[in-house]
């Protein structure tokens, strides 16, 4: 069996496709029509004009012809024997069909004449804006959204102010109490000794006695 890939670089898909067929050991040949442009005109050929990749050419050993656009695993399963057995499946159900909304018609915008460019450059253009479309088109599954618990803020302690110690005022001494001296009198002088005026009287008048009268004082007889 002969298994041939025509891709373009970064393609999805493309990738996929390589890794299936490596998990399943089967060679392959891959064709990239960026690396070949003559792999395009061939790619075409083969596939009606599909404009896409990846596109799948294998021969099988009965001579056998499958062509296979895109990938898609089940697909694959199929054409190569690895379909699981059938399993009991559960009933399909409807699809929901949308109303549908008004087209709203756009705008009229004047044609933009672009310059003559490689026809084969512009296929394999179109091959990535399509293959881009079909990336954005993939089913993204919904992101888990896990609750999370509520945030308790811790209770600050409660602030506890230190006692300060009471400062006592010191108690100054009263200032001693000084009298103001006191003068003493001065002694009082001993009164006169009157004994000895008395003397003295009495001894002037002894000498007045003795004296005789017209006798001059100081002369004698």
């Amino acid at each position: 069996m002969k298994i041939t890939i025509y891709t373009i670089n970064d393609c999805l898909f493309c990738n996929q496709e390589k890794d299936y067929l490596k998990s399943h050991n089967l060679p392959f040949e891959e064709k990239n029509l960026e690396v070949n442009r003559e792999y395009l005109t061939e790619m075409l050929t083969i596939s009606n004009n599909f404009a896409g990749t990846p596109v799948t050419k294998i021969e099988k050993d009965d001579q056998s012809v499958v062509i296979l656009k895109g990938f898609t695993k089940e697909e694959f399963d199929d054409i190569l024997g690895f379909a699981a057995p059938a399993q009991v499946t559960t009933p399909p159900v409807a699809p929901v069909v949308a109303a549908p909304v008004a087209a709203v018609p756009p705008p009229t915008v004047a044609p933009v004449v672009a310059p003559a460019a490689d026809p084969i450059a512009a296929q394999i253009a179109e091959l990535q804006r399509l293959q881009s479309q079909l990336g954005t088109q993939a089913v993204t599954p919904a992101p888990v959204v896990v609750p999370l618990p509520p945030v308790v803020e811790p209770t600050p302690a409660p602030v506890v102010a230190a006692p300060v110690p009471a400062v006592q005022a010191p108690v100054s001494a009263p200032a001693p109490v000084v009298a103001p001296p006191v003068a003493t009198p001065a002694a009082a002088a001993p009164p006169a000794d009157d004994s000895l005026a008395s003397i003295l009287a009495e001894l002037q008048a002894k000498i007045n006695a003795q004296q005789t009268p017209g006798t001059p004082t100081g002369q004698t007889n």
